[in-house]
């Protein structure tokens, strides 16, 4: 939706709710490596992912994706879930695709805690309320 309304803009993720996404993913039955046992696997898993993020170019990317996927290819299911929500937008949550400065922040906290303060600080912390609706 962000991307068909403002076409010109690069859509970067939050590389802390990627990581969450994908430790919430893990921790779930269909992942296969859920369970104190896989406790380890999982956190190979995560350590990849970090990998991932800091490719510098897409070909590094496209290279480490690919060693990802031979790395846990006795995980499919790791492999299958990889590849069908992170490796075709890597540009939107890997270093290669994010050439914007940032304050060197790679999350969104501190835009969140922006808005958290200007709720609840500013506008006497109505709850439930759009932020424009509060500002007018």
């Amino acid at each position: 939706a962000l991307q068909k309304v403002f076409p010109e803009s690069a859509i970067l993720l939050c590389w802390y709710h990627v990581l969450q996404a994908v430790n919430r993913w893990l921790s779930k039955s269909e992942s296969g490596v859920h369970g104190l046992s896989n406790t380890q696997k999982r956190n190979e898993i995560i350590s990849f992912f970090c990998k991932l993020k800091a490719c510098t170019s897409e070909d590094d990317f496209k290279a480490t994706s690919a060693e990802f996927c031979q790395t846990f290819k006795q995980y499919p299911l790791v492999c299958q879930y990889f590849q069908k929500h992170w490796e075709g937008i890597g540009h939107m949550w890997c270093d290669y695709g994010r050439r914007f400065s940032h304050a060197r922040s790679e999350t969104n906290n501190v835009i969140e805690r922006f808005f958290h303060r200007l709720k609840y600080q500013f506008l006497s912390g109505y709850k439930n309320r759009r932020l424009d609706d509060l500002i007018e």
